[in-house]
């Protein structure tokens, strides 16, 4: 219990309707030592794995350890630097293998949700949009590379890990463009604030057509372009409607900042303005 580090926050578990989460690498450490420091005050810990080679550094036996000792649940992000839509065969291979070689190795923490990223390379600008509805003035091969994920994920799929486990995340690309495919397969979404705020995307549209099929919100703060920074940099209306939809959500809510400083900073704004709300 030495490594709790008593001086940076108070216990949140069970203060909100949602399991309140955040990442795994708020200190500039490994990720079960971070696990070892911030599991007594949260639901659950977003194992950050999001470069491929992040297999090879997962702990897990000391994880699930650490699971047991402070009864904290994990999610797992998936890593970012795949591309199971790209048209080089190869590189779609190597996603898929990726993808399921993780799921195996951390199928043992028991995660409730594994963060998918279904990139698509070098998306047009929002601007292009005609009405901001997900139809591109300039139309790239979107059903390519459809064609190409739905291959991919079918395959990952056939390991027999539950549909429902499985979170995609939105993107640059307006999420129209796959929400037949997540709801084809079962899978939920991942809901997160940044990309939709800083694509120029309309939050209250989002917020009203995804939440309801939404198992985790990545809840962060944007500056001139910067992301993954503290909630605070949110505007205030952005805010107070993000925590009013809140207020009757059930998922898990990962404050996603990756410094102890804007996590405790995000949890004091978090607090306060929930109180007001």
């Amino acid at each position: 219990m030495k490594n709790v580090d008593k001086s940076v926050l108070k216990n949140y578990r069970g203060r909100f309707p949602f399991k309140l989460a955040t990442t795994s690498y708020i200190y500039p450490d490994e990720i079960a030592p971070n696990v070892a420091r911030l599991a007594p005050y949260f639901e659950e810990i977003e194992l950050v794995l999001f470069e491929s080679r992040s297999q090879d550094n997962i702990q897990v036996k000391r994880l699930i350890e650490l699971s047991s000792l402070h009864r904290v649940g994990f999610n797992v992000h998936l890593p970012i630097d795949i591309s199971l839509g790209d048209a080089s065969e190869k590189i779609r291979r190597n996603g898929i293998s990726v993808v399921k070689n993780l799921i195996e190795q951390t199928l043992c923490l028991n995660p409730s949700l594994y963060t998918l990223h279904l990139e698509f390379i070098n998306p047009p600008n929002p601007s292009l949009l005609k009405g901001g509805k997900g139809e591109f003035m300039q139309d790239p091969d979107i059903e390519g590379w459809r064609r190409r994920l739905v291959q991919c994920l079918k395959e990952i799929m056939d390991d027999g890990i539950e549909s429902k486990r499985i979170s995609v995340e939105n993107l640059e690309y307006p999420f129209e463009w796959i929400e037949d495919i997540v709801k084809d397969f079962g899978f939920s979404i991942c809901l997160d604030i940044g990309h939709i705020l800083i694509h120029g995307y309309d939050l209250q549209h989002y917020l009203k057509k995804y939440l309801p099929g939404t198992s985790i919100i990545h809840l962060y703060g944007i500056q001139n372009g910067t992301d993954h920074l503290e909630i605070g940099k949110l505007s205030n209306p952005v805010l107070r409607t993000i925590l009013s939809c809140l207020h009757h959500y059930h998922g898990i809510v990962s404050i996603e900042v990756f410094s102890i400083d804007a996590l405790k900073s995000s949890l004091t704004i978090l607090e306060e303005e929930w109180i007001e709300n």
